[in-house]
């Protein structure tokens, strides 16, 4: 089977939870194709003045590269208006079109597509009008609607297309991330090292995501707020859409000389600084997934989070999970996790049992099979 994998989504600079899903469930699958026979893969990128992700397989046996240097605005502009060009006469003959996320393609093979959420649906207002627009061109209930077979990250998100677009569940497969290898448990030095490199001294909370609405960042500062004690609330994420209203909403706190922003933090620097923490605190008001309650549960780290959308199918009973909404019942638990060493040992415990629930190498056999099926007709 020879199947087309768009990797546009790996591009990110700073990559984020869409970026870093394409790229290790992309490497996981491919890992997988060792007869040529059965399993041929083209990896498609256009990306007009740069090259291939530096992580991008090499080319091989079962692996051939199709890089193209179209500018992304005519090229997406002509998919949409024109339908053309079709990504097969760009990247070669093949059986089927796997798209890692949502994006712009034109096509006359079969078609799978990864959905990560509909936050785009559920919660327009989380987006800038460029985005919305974005959205409103790829045209996603079309593109879903004529796709052969539809990956979703969660059963959430699975319910969530059916409930939108009225699909048959047969149709949707669930392809969830998984932590990557870096991610465990990190020792004293490696979290001796991370608190110097970025001047953490004193015990602190963990908001790891980006500064955008959706997040609800400014619930997290409400619910420390009514925390006493030295401990620190350390944001760690790169800037999003109205990302100043949270740095304002930061800066005229009463706890403002507790709240640290780290900006972007990098891979190599993660798995230490959840350990460094007290607990991830990940109050989003809506996830397809949420990797970093993941992330955090695979290095031991306790997780308060949102029971909104998939957290708590995602956490279940190895984290506390609060109301979005209520800040108070955010700083209840917040101050448990700070009070009781004995929770926090078995919220760990329970976070790393949880996890070993999750892996690469899982998800890429469960997509593996979608394809084939998708590719089959059947």
């Amino acid at each position: 089977m020879r199947t087309i994998i768009d990797t546009r989504p790996m591009l990110e600079g700073q990559r984020s939870g869409v970026a870093n899903y394409a790229a290790r469930l992309v490497s996981a699958l491919l890992d997988r194709a060792a007869d040529p026979a059965t399993a041929a893969y083209t990896l498609f990128c256009n990306a007009s003045g740069r090259r291939y992700p530096a992580d991008v397989p090499a080319a091989g046996p079962t692996i051939r590269h199709s890089f193209h240097a179209w500018p992304n605005r005519l090229l997406n502009l002509s998919v949409a208006a024109a339908g053309r060009p079709l990504i097969e006469e760009l990247a070669g003959p093949a059986d089927i079109v796997y798209l890692p996320n949502l994006n712009f393609v034109a096509t006359r093979l079969p078609l799978v597509a990864t959905v990560h959420d509909l936050s785009f649906v559920r919660y327009p207002e989380f987006f800038s009008a460029k985005q919305r627009l974005w959205h409103d061109l790829v045209r996603p209930a079309e593109l879903l609607r004529r796709s052969a077979a539809i990956a979703a990250v969660s059963e959430h998100t699975k319910t969530d297309i059916i409930d939108w677009l009225g699909l048959s569940a047969d149709r949707i497969a669930v392809v969830s991330p998984a932590a990557g290898e870096e991610f465990r448990p990190a020792g004293a030095e490696a979290v001796k090292s991370v608190r110097r490199t970025y001047g953490l001294d004193r015990e602190f909370f963990l908001v790891f995501s980006t500064l955008e609405p959706r997040k609800n960042i400014t619930g997290a500062i409400a619910a420390f707020e009514k925390l006493g004690g030295d401990t620190e609330l350390v944001i760690a994420g790169g800037k999003g859409w109205l990302y100043d209203g949270i740095l304002r909403r930061a800066a005229a706190s009463p706890a403002k000389d507790r709240i640290r922003f780290l900006g972007y933090v990098p891979d190599r620097d993660r798995p230490a600084l959840y350990a460094a923490a007290l607990a991830l605190v990940y109050p989003s008001f809506y996830e397809g997934f949420g990797m970093p309650p993941l992330e955090a549960m695979t290095c031991g780290t306790p997780v308060i989070a949102s029971f909104a959308s998939s957290l708590g199918e995602v956490v279940g009973a190895a984290g506390l999970l609060v109301d979005p909404y209520n800040a108070s019942e955010l700083a209840e638990a917040m101050d448990c996790i700070r009070r009781e060493e004995a929770l926090r040992r078995s919220l760990s415990a329970a976070g790393l049992a949880r996890a070993k629930n999750y892996s690469w190498e899982k998800s890429a056999a469960a997509l593996e099979q979608l394809l084939r099926t998708a590719a089959l007709g059947k």
